[in-house]
């Protein structure tokens, strides 16, 4: 039986959490954006010749970072355990929605969209503090958490390679013993805040017996980048925009002492699922609130739009698009939520929602783009204006089909569970 006092005491905390974050953004953020709509509307003046920010811009984020830490938003998603808020699955999905509802794809997806200054808002694996911290040595939650936690230093979580995405056991990168520490060597690409990240979550090859076995072999190192031997060579751009967040690294017999490893040896992969799930399900409830976001726009502009003399609402293909996007919402919201709820039943259940996380991701971010491809149509030409942020919202919901398991990665884990005997649903 559901406890219904502690899910209403959840609720009241939450919304009153996503009434402080629109509050916040409404106060601090907004303002410099406005201050610097000149710079943020013209990439060729927010990006200097290398690909990142312009100073201005770089240290207004950071600015928003610090000052949200301070509000407690920027890591209340992190484990208490390591000082965060310690919010569950359900309450972070539902102040996702809530945000990605309000102000839409142009501002709050990271790296990916013209929102350069909110994107810092609350911090995430990619970026922050989060659940892989548990694996932490004690020496990384003294003196590399509490920065972290406060908005002062960032992180990447550098997975992805040039030969090595989807296949994990593809990775090249790789880490050799000497005396007390270890040498990194290789390349990491497609990194997400690599050009501007204080210390990187790399993983590397330490076992290639076991990697060949598909049986472990990677370590999850915590390198400080401003270490001897790394660098971030480029900044790569992105599907509509001059740059991005992401970035290349190369590591160069980078020294990192041994009490610097997230987790065991050669058991890193494990560490950086925890990531990468928690990735997934952000995506998931971002895409909704997206989602939302386009519709609650494309139900005012049909009652206010006339066509052949009548509301562009009484069309009857303009009520197939609404109808099939509120089919699209609908589905996804029951899939998010439900998701989140047996992630935060998994301490005490014992399963951990391996196939409904990949689902979860999968149908948001094909619904979002579904549903962003319908308002552009809705709108007509006016829909592929830039005003609007529905060709932002199609691409950004384009680009997210990639990144944390693409499409086909997540029907491959669903197809595996199922075929492994996990069949509820």
């Amino acid at each position: 039986m559901v406890n219904t006092t502690v899910t209403k005491d959840l609720e009241s905390e939450v919304n009153g959490i996503i009434a402080g974050v629109q509050a916040f953004i409404e106060s601090e953020v907004l303002p410099l954006e406005e201050r610097f709509r000149a710079t943020l509307a013209d990439e060729r003046r927010l990006f200097r010749d290398d690909g990142r920010l312009v100073d201005e811009i770089d240290e207004a984020r950071r600015m928003i970072r610090r000052k949200s830490a301070d509000a407690g938003f920027y890591a209340m998603f992190a484990p208490k355990e390591i000082g965060g808020g310690g919010l569950p699955s359900t309450a972070i999905v539902s102040v996702l929605e809530a945000v990605y509802r309000r102000y839409g794809p142009g501002r709050l997806l990271i790296g990916w969209a013209n929102g350069f200054l909110t994107s810092p808002l609350i911090s995430s694996f990619i970026d922050g503090a989060s659940y892989m911290f548990l694996n932490a040595s004690e020496g990384i939650r003294q003196q590399v958490v509490p920065s972290l936690l406060a908005g002062e230093k960032t992180i990447c979580f550098a997975l992805t390679e040039p030969d090595a995405g989807s296949d994990v056991w593809g990775l090249k990168c790789k880490a050799r013993r000497d005396g007390d520490d270890w040498l990194i060597s290789g390349t990491k690409q497609w990194i997400t805040n690599a050009p501007y990240a204080d210390y990187a979550v790399v993983f590397a090859v330490t076992d290639p017996d076991l990697l060949a076995k598909h049986k472990g072999g990677i370590t999850c190192f915590l390198v400080d980048a401003a270490t001897p031997g790394y660098a971030v060579d480029n900044v790569l751009p992105v599907m509509g925009h001059v740059s991005s967040d992401c970035g290349t690294i190369a590591l160069e017999d980078v020294r990192v002492p041994n009490d610097r490893i997230l987790g065991t040896v050669d058991e890193g992969f494990r560490v950086g699922m925890l990531g990468i799930s928690e990735g997934r399900l952000s995506i998931a409830a971002g895409c909704l609130g997206m989602a939302e976001w386009a519709l609650d726009r494309c139900l005012e502009y049909v009652k206010e739009r006339k066509t052949f003399g009548v509301a562009l609402s009484e069309h009857q293909m303009i009520q197939v698009m609404l109808a099939d996007t509120a089919i699209d919402i609908f589905t996804t919201k029951q899939t998010v939520r439900r998701t989140a709820e047996l992630l935060d039943e998994a301490p005490t259940t014992g399963r951990l929602p391996v196939k409904e996380i990949s689902i979860a991701k999968a149908y948001s971010v094909e619904a979002a783009q579904r549903v962003m491809d319908r308002a552009i149509q809705i709108h007509g030409a006016n829909g592929l204006s830039s005003e609007l942020q529905f060709q932002e919202g199609f691409r950004i919901a384009r680009t997210l089909r990639i990144p944390d398991g693409t499409s086909e990665i997540q029907r491959r884990t669903i197809a595996r569970q199922l075929l492994r005997g996990d069949v509820a649903f």
